[in-house]
């Protein structure tokens, strides 16, 4: 009996992120995401050939040697370590974004007192809170993101993503704990931040659209090319929907091992963020058959130790550099300084 409630413990994890209609891994959003990879699919055929083969997008869909990859192996080991091993231990570490939000709303209160402003539409309030926080979410994505490709302490966590050779659903999971720790902190202090400033602006407890407390809108493109964005199929958006949304096309690029795409395409759903700093690389119509995974020299990237322990010792090597180059820095102004007042 002990041993069924053991494995029982072990596999709940497991079937809530299947089940779960929130969840990233969900069978129903990975169902209704290869629909819209078959239509798309299709539709690129029809559009070249006159009519769709069924045969070809079989071969396109079911790859069997991309899944014997090692790669994916690594992925799915990752995708164990999230979903069963790491969720308490992260939880005991994360500030909550409603711990943020309270704190935000009561600084503002203190600050400039309530606004009294607890009447209007519950329902068009519930609406815009969904549209600023999912907005909150994806300037939070992108500063994290864009950080972890700038600072090198930052980036050698986060490259543990991007050592994956395959794209696959499960690379979503290929991130390393303390990235992942992070990235939370970040979404917290973001989210955190427009949800206390939505409770002071209208002095009450704000609410979204959510299902298993997941904003509908980030839903509505997790169920549609979300999950495409790490997988083979080349859907480019072009024009000036791809200055304002990331197709799964703008995220293999950002994954693609030719420096010419490194630091492109750094944000979630929104192209709008890249667009404004100058990361935006528009994809092409055709495929450029782009090859996926960034150098890990110290260690097999596919490895335990390769994604788990090899990035700590890059980081910590990273930040002990910055911190001796900021010592050497600041050492040499002051020394700067005394010269200078010793002149005559």
């Amino acid at each position: 009996m002990e041993f069924t409630g053991e494995i029982r413990f072990w596999l709940h994890p497991i079937v809530k992120e299947l089940f779960s209609p929130g969840s990233i891994l969900s069978v129903y959003s990975l169902a209704t995401t290869f629909c819209v990879a078959v239509a798309a699919l299709a539709y690129r055929q029809n559009a070249r050939r006159g009519h769709a083969d069924v045969r070809a997008i079989g071969r396109a869909i079911f790859k069997p040697k991309l899944l014997q990859n090692e790669s994916v192996y690594a992925d799915l080991k990752l995708v164990l370590l999230s979903v069963v091993i790491a969720p308490p231990i992260m939880a005991s570490l994360m500030i909550s974004a409603n711990g943020v939000a309270l704190g935000v709303s009561a600084a503002l209160k203190s600050l400039f007192g309530p606004t009294g402003a607890s009447t209007g539409h519950d329902a068009l309030i519930k609406a815009l809170a969904t549209i600023l926080l999912f907005l909150a979410y994806e300037v939070g994505y992108f500063v994290d993101h864009y950080l972890k490709h700038r600072v090198p302490f930052l980036w050698e966590l986060h490259k543990v993503h991007h050592t994956a050779e395959v794209l696959t659903p499960l690379t979503n999971y290929r991130n390393h704990p303390v990235d992942n720790l992070i990235f939370g902190y970040m979404l917290s202090f973001f989210i955190g931040g427009a949800s206390g400033l939505l409770a002071w602006g209208f002095d009450r407890k704000i609410d979204i659209v959510s299902v298993d407390g997941r904003n509908i809108i980030f839903l509505i493109f997790l169920w549609t090319i979300g999950h495409l964005q790490h997988s083979q199929f080349w859907i480019p958006f072009g024009g000036i929907w791809g200055r304002l949304f990331l197709s799964p096309a703008h995220h293999q690029i950002h994954h693609s091992d030719d420096p010419r795409h490194f630091n492109r395409n750094l944000g979630s759903v929104l192209a709008i963020w890249d667009w404004m700093a100058g990361t935006l690389e528009v994809p092409t119509p055709e495929n450029p058959r782009l090859t996926y995974g960034a150098k890990e020299e110290r260690a097999n990237a596919h490895s335990w130790a390769g994604f788990l322990v090899t990035p700590l010792v890059g980081s910590a090597q990273a930040l002990w550099s910055a911190l001796d180059f900021l010592r050497g820095s600041l050492s040499r102004r002051r020394e700067s300084r005394v010269g200078y007042q010793d002149l005559p």
